[in-house]
């Protein structure tokens, strides 16, 4: 048996719900990674890990998605922060997955590195279901 992750099209459908929330509104950004010349208060959709369940009948995965946001003070980053956790947690359309569970793994406000911009983490585990299994032909 032979899968194919949701992976990317679940990453893609998340950084695409959040350019087309009312989010932007608040924003000058959405990156899929940090950039020297940003100006905040910015998102960085960024880093994910996958873990597989395989049983004989089915293929479910968690992917974990850590999203970030970048802003000039506590307070802001935590208002920024409710809103991405409230966007993200939709269940993502995708062609031949469903996401059956979306759970928080991670949140967290803190001052980053260079001691004046706040740092929001994000962290969201979604559950996806496959419904396409891909045969080996010989």
């Amino acid at each position: 048996m032979n899968w194919v992750s949701a992976h990317e099209e679940l990453y893609n459908g998340l950084f695409n719900t959040v350019l087309q929330s009312p989010l932007m509104a608040k924003v000058k950004g959405v990156e899929d990674g940090v950039k020297k010349e940003l100006v905040t208060p910015y998102i960085v959709i960024g880093e994910t890990n996958v873990t597989e369940e395989v049983t004989s009948t089915s293929m479910r995965e968690d992917i974990a998605v850590q999203m970030h946001v970048y802003a000039d003070g506590k307070p802001e980053c935590r208002e920024l922060m409710k809103w991405l956790k409230f966007y993200t947690r939709v269940k993502i359309p995708m062609a031949h997955y469903e996401v059956e569970k979306i759970r928080l793994s991670n949140e967290q406000v803190m001052t980053d590195i260079d001691q004046y911009t706040s740092h929001g983490v994000l962290r969201l585990v979604y559950t996806v279901r496959h419904h396409v299994l891909y045969r080996n032909e010989k």
